[in-house]
């Protein structure tokens, strides 16, 4: 006879059965840890595992950026713009317990600059549209000090807020196209802001990894780096030459300089997605233990919903189908339409710093959902605690 009780749907079973053999590769890995004491301490502590992630993730930048730049500019937004993007508002809205109307107006504001930039890549980037989406970015870090300000009464805090608002939209006003450049190469240092100041709990414990980072970008922009990659890098990939990114990227510059700058920029935009969807899943459950891939894709169903899961995926789908015939064409549309996530990022960055969670970690700053917590008392499959390491 069929169970009784309340029995699964059928896409989260679907989700379930394709992550099963990862579980099954998981629990070969964590196997092979047991034998190695080191190994296994550090993938026990989330501190010092989520240290050597980024760490690895430093170093492996920091090589790509310096043998293979074009080939790491093309991959990052082709491989994992939309996937990082998801995660961005996966982590910034959808988790964070943000209150109805101020949610509301973030889709509306998200919704609103893809539009914008919709109409830019038909009908060329006319001044008038560039001008509206920063008009619109000022319009938001303004209601998102409001915001913070309404759910916190710090009032020194939102007048600290919105001073740098007034000055950050003066700017894009002011200079439109220069403001776009700054932000394509500052948005990528905003992530590791964002992580330190809203998920992370002890600075020093990723003390490390972001030497490196700073190290690896120091090097990188002093141009110490850019005999060899000039030399021996591989400079032509997917159709994207480096001196023509850095004709993009850093305009004006002498070459050597301009190769430099473009270098750093790969290096952090590939630590950027890192962040976005290595560490910062790693910090956002409470607890020592590590999550199975089954119970990562029942959290991914319970936030996103079927409809909001299949729209990743077809985004995605699509934008891999897109590569196939022309990969730099595609990484250009995918930069172009997911740039709105770099002012998500901003806005949210004020409303969190407003309504005082800078510093809070997330597992403090966003409230567990309802029944979670004695459901994972009781063991209940789906639930949000995550699962001891086999």
């Amino acid at each position: 006879m069929r169970a009784l009780g309340p029995q699964p749907a059928r896409g989260a079973s679907l989700l379930e059965r394709g992550a099963a053999p990862l579980d099954g590769a998981r629990r070969y890995v964590f196997g092979l840890l047991r034998r190695s004491e080191l190994a296994l301490a550090v993938v026990a502590r989330p501190d010092r595992r989520i240290a050597a992630l980024a760490a690895v993730n430093a170093l492996g930048a920091f090589t790509m950026a310096v043998l293979a730049p074009s080939a790491l500019l093309v991959l990052g937004p082709v491989l994992l713009g939309v996937l990082h993007v998801a995660a961005d508002v996966r982590y910034l809205v959808l988790r964070r317990g943000l209150p109805p109307w101020w949610r509301s107006v973030v889709w509306a504001a998200c919704a609103a600059l893809l539009g914008l930039r919709a109409a830019q890549e038909l009908f060329g980037s006319a001044a008038a549209l560039l001008r509206a989406e920063h008009a619109l970015l000022a319009a938001w870090l303004g209601a998102a000090v409001l915001a913070g300000a309404l759910a916190s009464r710090a009032w020194r805090r939102a007048a600290l807020a919105a001073a740098a608002a007034v000055a950050l939209s003066a700017a894009a006003l002011a200079a439109p196209r220069g403001f776009r450049l700054g932000l394509a190469h500052a948005h990528n240092l905003v992530a590791i802001a964002l992580w330190l100041a809203l998920f992370r709990r002890q600075v020093r414990a990723v003390a490390l990894p972001l030497g490196l980072v700073l190290a690896g970008t120091a090097l990188l922009a002093s141009g110490a780096t850019t005999s060899l990659t000039l030399r021996a890098g591989w400079l032509d990939a997917f159709g994207l030459h480096l001196f023509l990114a850095s004709d993009w990227l850093a305009p004006g510059l002498p070459t050597r300089a301009a190769v430099a700058l473009t270098a750093s920029y790969a290096f952090l935009q590939s630590v950027h997605y890192a962040v976005w969807l290595l560490l910062i899943p790693q910090e956002d459950g409470p607890g020592q233990r590590t999550t199975t891939f089954r119970m990562s894709a029942r959290s991914l169903r319970r936030d996103f919903g079927d409809a909001g899961l299949a729209a990743v995926a077809v985004a995605a789908f699509l934008v891999l189908l897109g590569a196939t015939g022309s990969a730099l064409g595609t990484r250009n549309v995918v930069l172009s339409l997911a740039s709105f996530h770099g002012y998500l990022e901003l806005a949210l960055l004020a409303y969190f710093y407003v309504r005082g969670d800078v510093g809070r970690g997330a597992a403090q700053a966003r409230p567990e959902p309802v029944g979670a917590a004695r459901a994972a008392e009781r063991g209940r499959p789906g639930v949000a605690a995550p699962p001891a390491a086999p």
